[in-house]
């Protein structure tokens, strides 16, 4: 009976500990960290019956189903798709803001992705920029799909971004605009401060915007496939004739003094001995230095096609 009360006491004991580390657990101001983007983005499905999820004025064949089926199909509404998993769920939320900005000043759409691939080819990252651009809903209530899309590999064999521009997005940007801003976001972007370099990015390019389209594009629009042409009014072709013309008979006026002249037929008649004065030289190696950097190989500015056969154009690309 002794032994059975024991028990009964050490029971209740326990019994009543327990409760009173839960209660001490329910009131602590101790939480669990929450780590953030553990999961990747979320994709949908292309079928078939949803055509791939291609709901623009694009063809889809035998070469660009590929393309398509290996595109991320997403949200457009979400602007911000971090595949590489490199931003925190508030800094996606601060840097969507920062694309709406733009958006509400310009009507043009502003995009920003990361990813993590293991490729160094800069027409890799430009068929992926533009694939996903053109294969998902960006601008698609736009008349030319108008928009800017800032890509970032975050590889570790080879660091990479660049910007890509987008209908009429393109015509604000000749390539030292593009070089201005790339570099101008270089040291935020390489160093991983993504709502500085970002900010930037938005900063940039609305104020080019602003400033208007590009000299280099003052003649130009953009054609039904995305692509940049030139309309030349008849005064501006007739100016480049004539002088054409004016240049080819300055040359046949040149060439024809030219053969006036007397040939010389030795080395010597060439040379003008009082000018001429020899003097003993050494060479003498001191040092040798040589300096490099890495650039881009693929060249920005100008419509290219993308798998889609819609133009779009780039900024060259930077490494870091």
């Amino acid at each position: 009976m002794k032994k059975f009360k024991l028990f009964l006491v050490l029971f209740l004991a326990l019994f009543i500990n327990i409760n009173s580390i839960k209660a001490d657990l329910l009131t602590s101001d101790t939480t669990t960290p929450i780590i953030e983007n553990t999961v990747e983005e979320t994709t949908k499905e292309r079928t078939e019956e949803n055509n791939y999820g291609v709901n623009k004025d694009i063809k889809i064949n035998s070469n660009n189903l590929y393309n398509i089926k290996n595109t991320p199909y997403v949200d457009a509404s979400k602007k911000v798709y971090d595949f590489a998993n490199i931003l925190s769920e508030s800094e996606e939320q601060t840097i969507y803001s920062y694309s709406k900005e733009f958006m509400d000043a310009t009507g043009m759409e502003m995009i920003f992705v990361t990813v993590d691939m293991p490729y160094t080819y800069d027409s890799k990252h430009a068929t992926y920029a533009s694939d996903f651009y053109d294969y998902n809903d960006f601008g698609l209530d736009l008349e030319h799909y108008d928009g800017i899309l800032l890509l970032r590999n975050n590889y570790s064999y080879d660091r990479y971004y660049d910007m890509y521009t987008f209908g009429k997005a393109q015509l604000y940007f000749n390539q030292s605009r593009y070089d201005d801003v790339l570099d101008s976001i270089y040291s935020e972007i390489s160093n991983d401060r993504y709502l500085d370099g970002f900010k930037e990015f938005k900063d940039k390019c609305l104020n080019y915007y602003n400033q208007g389209i590009s000299s280099k594009y003052k003649n130009a629009y953009i054609d039904e496939n995305g692509f940049i042409k030139y309309n030349y009014s008849v005064p501006y072709v007739l100016g480049l004739g004539i002088a054409a013309v004016s240049t080819l008979i300055t040359m046949l006026i040149l060439v024809n003094k030219n053969k006036m002249i007397k040939r010389a037929t030795k080395a010597a008649e060439y040379m003008d001995k009082k000018s001429v004065n020899y003097s003993v030289k050494n060479d003498r190696f001191i040092t040798s230095r040589t300096t490099s950097y890495t650039v881009s190989s693929s060249s920005g500015g100008g419509s290219r096609g993308g798998s889609s056969g819609r133009g779009f154009s780039s900024g060259g690309g930077r490494h870091g």
